[in-house]
């Protein structure tokens, strides 16, 4: 299931958020380098409790000066 860009859930992965753009049962993925590039993710997680492949984009924290 892919997400809509103006949906995209927040998940707590591992104490670093990410932007959650795809999740796809894990037997319905073949390649996952080439998905994950072509949703534009940075990081795949194989999730064997929900039997998924969750795709998604790590969010950096903001550094602020002043």
């Amino acid at each position: 299931m892919r997400h809509p860009s103006y949906k995209r859930p927040i998940q707590s992965i591992n104490d670093n958020l990410y932007q959650i753009h795809a999740e796809y049962p894990i037997d319905r993925v073949k390649d996952t380098q080439g998905l994950k590039d072509w949703l534009g993710c940075d990081v795949a997680f194989k999730s064997n409790q929900n039997g998924t492949y969750i795709f998604c984009k790590k969010i950096e924290e903001a550094n602020i000066v002043g």
